[in-house]
């Protein structure tokens, strides 16, 4: 725990918690302003799409200009977006503020994942993302739950504000952090060679080259399986846990973000130990049994039931996804290969948010979260795919 990254692991908890502090305000905000179940799901999932974006940019700059400028802007934008939140009034405002406050997270986490691993041994790698990954997970832990209890005490406005104060935090924090890029670099990510460069796939293959990873495709593909639930939950569990009467919807994701604190390290020095998909595979297919729980959860031990078992396929896979990205690639390529995950990481809860929000309004919630359950059961299948090029 050197002070860069002391300093990274604090300033990501605060981007983080002023972030999560809105998990369950935004789905009430938006329903207050007139929108549906399946409006929702477009509204939270159209964050997503808009991180989605410019995470290959992200990527391909943490490795041309640096680390540092992209954690600022990042920062800067989650508050600022808040500001705006306290003064829309309407569900078309709405949606333009979610897709300027989604960019902030696709160019802030991309760089500063970058630079945990700039940080770190190789060999320690997996437990340095399970330390790493605590920041949000802490976060979540108490953003939802601290939202949950001042959406009743407090107006939305102030609620915004709050927002907005913990982000400064974040950024006087990031102010402070150095540059890691790596001072001798490759600019472009491979040469295609004059044939391929003269006919239209060459141009394709070039472009998507510099963009995307494709050594990052197949942690990418597990992320987005894992990440679709999550999207869902984003979007769909306040409602859910208020048409059921299950209590604060903040304590479903308290008690996720808690039991995921306890097994991230763990799960990371496990995968440093039998290898990256060792820990996947199972994880997965714990994260698939904490929607078959949730479909038919009916009470709130339930519903705290399925969020055990969701934080320990989730705080188990993810520090090992993390881990599993940065061992493809040499560290000069560290920035594409984070953003390829991290652009699958956005498409999954975009998707997820927009998807399963449809699938509510249409077959309800038990079938909604089954669906989610079943692409989760797909990914841990996928984790045990034979011959894939990695480690783990």
């Amino acid at each position: 725990m050197r002070r860069p990254f002391l300093v990274l692991w604090l300033s990501t908890l605060l981007f983080y918690l002023g972030f999560q502090l809105l998990l369950p305000v935004m789905p009430l905000y938006a329903t207050a302003l007139g929108a549906r179940e399946a409006h929702v799901g477009f509204i939270i999932g159209i964050f997503a799409l808009a991180a989605m974006v410019p995470r290959p940019l992200a990527g391909d700059l943490a490795d041309r200009i640096g680390r540092r400028p992209l954690v600022l802007l990042g920062t800067a934008i989650f508050g600022l977006a808040p500001l705006g939140y306290a003064v829309v009034a309407t569900v078309p405002g709405l949606l333009l503020l979610r897709l300027f406050h989604g960019t902030g997270m696709g160019f802030g986490p991309t760089a500063a994942t970058v630079v945990a691993t700039d940080l770190t041994a190789p060999e320690r790698r997996g437990r340095a993302m399970g330390v790493y990954s605590l920041a949000s997970a802490v976060a979540l832990a108490l953003g939802p739950y601290l939202g949950g209890v001042l959406v009743p005490r407090l107006s939305f406005t102030s609620i915004f504000l709050v927002a907005t104060a913990i982000e400064v935090g974040a950024f006087l924090l990031a102010w402070t952090l150095p540059e890691t890029r790596p001072p001798t670099h490759r600019p472009a990510a491979g040469a295609d060679t004059a044939a391929s460069s003269s006919s239209r796939a060459g141009v394709l293959a070039r472009f998507g080259r510099r963009w995307f990873s494709p050594a990052a495709v197949y942690p990418s593909g597990l992320v987005m399986a894992l990440y679709v639930s999550y999207g869902g939950l984003s979007a769909l569990l306040p409602l859910f846990v208020a048409r059921r009467h299950l209590g604060n919807p903040g304590l479903f994701f308290t008690v996720y973000a808690l039991v995921s604190l306890a097994v991230r390290s763990p799960a990371g020095r496990l995968s440093d130990r039998l290898g990256r998909r060792a820990v996947i595979a199972p994880a997965l297919a714990v994260a698939s049994a904490s929607m078959l729980v949730l479909g038919v959860a009916g009470s709130q031990a339930m519903l705290l039931g399925a969020a055990v078992l969701y934080g320990i396929g989730f705080g188990a896979a993810q520090p090992a996804l993390l881990a599993m990205t940065a061992d493809r690639v040499t560290p000069v390529e560290r920035g594409r290969a984070m953003g390829t995950l991290y652009t699958a990481w956005e498409f999954g809860i975009s998707g997820g948010a927009i998807v399963l929000g449809l699938c509510a309004t249409r077959f309800g919630y038990m079938v909604t979260w089954w669906i989610a359950a079943t692409i989760a059961a797909l990914g841990a299948v996928a984790a045990l795919a034979p011959g894939v090029r990695g480690r783990g």
